[in-house]
C-alpha cells in the first residue's frame, strides 16, 4: 500500500511538473529538469519549478502562465495579423468615445504586449487630453493609431521582442556562457542566421533597374557598400588610423580604456560557467545603459574642464552577453592624468567597494607610439567583432571566425551599436564625396580638395579640411544634403538653364539646404508654424478615419500638404534643379544651384501620414548643392510567382564608382 501511494505521488508530481512547463522548448526544458534533478529536497525542487516557471512568465508578459513559446517564430504574421485586428477594434469605438480614449486605449494595449509606443509630446499629449489638437499636431496622434493598425508594423517589433524574450530566458537558465553557448545562446544564434539567409535570398531575388536600364540586384549593390564587413572594416580603420594621424600632428597622447559592468549585471563566471549569485536579472541592454549613463557623466565632467578628447568606442561581450567597452581615446598629454581620474571616479561610483572591482570595472593603458601604433592596438577589437579575419582565437580561446559571427548576433538580438566614433567630422559626407568622379569646375576646386582625401582615403587631411576635429557639425565645411521627397518622382535627367540673375547662394531667408537628418525631421508637419493652431474635434474626424480602416494607409486627408511649400527650409526643393545630363549608369557630379522659383508642390509623407520622407540627395558646401543621388531606380521581383513593382530611390546609396 505504501509503494502504491508512493508511485502515485511520484506520477501525480511528474505531471505537475509536465503541466508547469507545458509550452516550454525542448532546449529550455531539459535546462529546468537538469536543476530540478539537483535539488536535494522534492519540496525544494518544487517551490524551484514554481519559481522558475514565475519568472519566465513574466519574460514573456504573463503573471503566472507560461504561453506556448515557439523558439522559431514562426507566429509573427498570425500575431501581428491578430493585433492589427484588435486595435482595429478599438478604434472603430472613436464615434463613442474621444480621441484621447482611444489613444490612451491604444496605448494600454501596446504596453500590455511589451511594445512600446510611438513617443509624442508633452505639449501634444496635454492638446488631445483638452481635444485642441491643431492640424499637425493631429496628425502625430492618428499616426500612432495608424501603425497600431498595421500588421507590417507589430511584425519586426514582434520579432525584435520574441528574439529578446528567447535569449533572456536563456540568459535566466544559465545557457550563455562560455561552456554552453558564448555571447548568444544557441537558439538565438540558429534563428538569426535563418533570417540572414532568408534576408539574403530576398535581396538576390529583387532587381533594382534605374533610368538608364541599368540593372543588378540588391545583394550585389548591398556587397558595394558598407554593409559588405570587408568594407565596413576598411572603412573603421581609416578612420581611427585618420583619428591617430591627426592626433600626432597636434600632439597629442593616446589611451586605450576599458569599462565594465559591476557584479550584479553579469550572469555567470568565466572560468567555470557557475550561476553568479549577485546577478539581478539584468539583460545586457541594463548592462548597455549603465555603460551609457556612466558616459554620459564622464563626458560632462570632462565638458566641465575643458577637456575634450577624441576617438572611437566599441561595445562587446563578455562570455554571457554583458557588455563592456573599449575606448581608444586621444588628448593632450596634460589632460591624460585629470582624464583618468574622472573615468576612475564614475566607474566606480556604483558598487565600487564590492571584490574584484579594482581590478576589472576600469583599466587604462597608455599607448607608447615607440612601441606600437595605437591603430594595431585596437584592431583585434574591431576584427573580432566584425569578421574575425587575421586572428585566430578570441579573448575566450575560441574559434575567431565563429566568435565574429555570434557578437554579430548578439549586437543584432539586443541593438547594440558595437562602434562609435567620439568627435570629430561626419563620415556621411565622406561616403558621398567618395561617390563622385573628379571635379572639373575650377570655381569648385577647393572642394575637389576634399574630394581627392576622402578619395585617398585621407581621414586626417578631410578632417582637417572640412574643419578640424572639433569643428562643429553645423559649421563643417560640407554637409549632408537632404530634401524632402516629393508625390511623385521623375529621374531629371537634362540640362537647365543657368540663369546667374537668379542664383541663390546662400540666402538666409530660403536656405538651400537641410543642415542634418536631425534638423530634416525637424521639417515635419509637427514644425510648420504657418498651420494655424484652431482646436479639432474628434468627433468630425471620426467618420473620415473609420472610413478608412480597411484601408488604413492612404494619404491623411486631414493634413494640407499644399501648405508645406511655404517652410523655408524646404525651398530649395520646390526650386527646379540644375542638373548635367549624365549618360553613364554611374553618378559623376553636378552642381544644383537653387533658382528663384516658387512653384507649389505635394511633398510624401510616410504610410502613417505624420512625417515627411526625407531623402539624403548628395552634400552642400557654402550654398552650393552637390547631388550625388540622381537616378531613380525601380524594385522587380525576378520570380514570378511574387511580382513586386516599386519605385525607390533611396537604392542610390548602394551604388558606386
Amino acid at each position: 500500500m505504501e509503494k502504491q501511494t508512493m508511485l502515485y505521488e511520484a506520477n501525480y508530481n511528474k505531471q505537475w511538473v509536465e503541466k508547469r512547463l507545458y509550452g516550454l522548448p525542448d532546449i529550455h526544458k531539459k535546462a529546468v529538469m537538469q536543476r530540478y534533478k539537483k535539488k536535494p529536497t522534492k519540496q525544494q525542487a518544487n517551490l524551484y519549478i514554481l519559481a522558475i516557471t514565475k519568472a519566465i512568465a513574466e519574460i514573456l508578459g504573463s503573471t503566472s502562465h507560461i504561453y506556448i513559446v515557439n523558439i522559431e517564430g514562426r507566429e509573427y504574421e498570425i500575431k501581428a495579423k491578430y493585433h492589427a485586428r484588435q486595435c482595429i477594434n478599438i478604434c472603430r469605438r472613436l464615434d463613442s468615445q474621444s480621441l484621447f480614449t482611444t489613444y490612451k486605449n491604444i496605448e494600454h494595449y501596446l504596453k500590455a504586449y511589451q511594445i512600446k509606443p510611438p513617443v509624442l509630446s508633452e505639449t501634444v499629449l496635454a492638446n488631445l487630453q483638452q481635444d485642441t489638437l491643431s492640424e499637425s499636431e493631429l496628425s502625430k496622434v492618428v499616426g500612432v493609431l495608424n501603425r497600431a493598425i498595421d500588421e507590417s508594423w507589430w511584425k519586426p517589433k514582434l520579432r525584435k521582442l520574441h528574439n529578446r524574450q528567447i535569449e533572456t530566458i536563456s540568459r535566466l537558465l544559465n545557457q550563455v556562457n562560455e561552456h554552453k553557448g558564448i555571447y548568444a545562446s544557441n537558439v538565438t544564434v540558429s534563428n538569426f542566421k535563418t533570417q540572414w539567409q532568408s534576408n539574403r535570398e530576398l535581396l538576390e531575388n529583387t532587381i533594382a533597374t534605374n533610368e538608364h536600364d541599368y540593372s543588378m540586384s540588391l545583394a550585389e549593390l548591398s556587397d558595394l557598400n558598407v554593409s559588405n564587413p570587408k568594407i565596413r572594416k576598411a572603412e573603421l580603420m581609416v578612420r581611427i588610423r585618420g583619428f591617430e594621424d591627426y592626433a600626432k600632428d597636434m600632439g597629442y597622447s593616446a589611451l586605450f580604456l576599458t569599462m565594465t559592468t559591476p557584479s550584479k549585471y553579469h550572469r555567470s563566471y568565466s572560468k567555470s560557467g557557475a550561476e553568479n549569485p549577485k546577478w539581478n536579472g539584468a539583460t545586457p541592454l541594463d548592462g548597455q545603459d549603465y555603460l551609457n549613463r556612466t558616459f554620459q557623466r564622464i563626458r560632462a565632467s570632462l565638458n566641465r574642464d575643458n577637456i575634450t578628447p577624441f576617438g572611437f568606442r566599441i561595445a562587446e561581450p563578455h562570455h554571457d552577453g554583458t557588455p563592456h567597452w573599449h575606448i581608444l581615446y586621444f588628448v593632450p598629454t596634460e589632460h591624460q592624468d585629470r582624464l583618468v581620474e574622472t573615468f576612475e571616479h564614475y566607474c566606480f561610483e556604483e558598487d565600487g567597494d564590492e571584490n574584484g572591482a579594482k581590478k576589472h570595472r576600469f583599466e587604462v593603458e597608455y599607448i607608447d607610439p615607440e612601441k606600437g601604433s595605437a591603430t594595431g592596438y585596437i584592431v583585434k577589437y574591431v576584427s573580432k567583432s566584425i569578421d574575425g579575419e587575421g586572428i585566430e582565437h578570441d579573448s575566450y580561446g575560441k574559434e575567431a571566425t565563429d566568435s565574429a559571427v555570434r557578437i554579430k548576433v548578439w549586437a543584432s538580438c539586443w541593438g547594440i551599436r558595437q562602434f562609435q566614433q567620439i568627435g570629430g567630422v561626419g563620415v556621411t559626407q565622406w561616403r558621398e564625396l567618395r561617390r563622385l568622379s573628379a571635379i572639373t569646375d575650377e570655381s569648385l576646386d577647393w572642394v575637389e580638395t576634399v574630394r581627392q582625401a576622402a578619395d585617398e582615403s585621407n581621414w586626417s587631411k578631410y578632417t582637417e579640411l572640412m574643419g578640424g576635429v572639433f569643428c562643429k557639425r553645423e559649421d563643417q565645411l560640407i554637409r549632408p544634403l537632404y530634401q524632402l521627397k516629393k508625390q511623385s518622382t521623375q529621374p531629371v535627367t537634362k540640362t537647365v538653364a543657368n540663369n546667374e540673375s537668379n542664383i541663390i547662394v546662400n540666402n538666409d531667408s530660403c536656405k538651400p539646404y537641410i543642415n542634418t537628418r536631425d534638423t530634416a525631421h525637424q521639417c515635419t508637419m509637427s514644425s510648420c508654424s504657418h498651420i494655424a493652431r484652431t482646436p479639432i474635434h474628434h468627433a468630425g474626424f471620426t467618420k473620415n478615419y473609420l472610413s478608412r480602416i480597411a484601408e488604413p494607409f492612404t494619404e491623411m486627408s486631414a493634413i494640407n500638404l499644399e501648405t508645406v511649400s511655404a517652410i523655408p527650409a524646404i525651398c530649395a526643393e520646390s526650386n527646379p534643379a540644375m542638373i548635367t545630363e549624365i549618360p553613364r549608369p554611374y553618378p559623376a557630379y553636378s552642381c544644383n544651384h537653387t533658382v528663384n522659383s516658387h512653384q507649389g508642390n505635394i511633398y510624401k509623407t510616410n504610410r502613417y501620414g505624420d512625417e515627411f520622407v526625407i531623402q539624403l540627395k548628395g552634400i552642400v558646401a557654402l550654398g552650393v548643392e552637390i547631388i550625388t543621388r540622381v537616378h531613380e531606380w525601380t524594385l522587380t521581383q525576378s520570380s514570378p510567382a511574387c511580382a513586386l513593382d516599386l519605385t525607390w530611390s533611396s537604392v542610390n546609396k548602394c551604388t558606386v564608382q
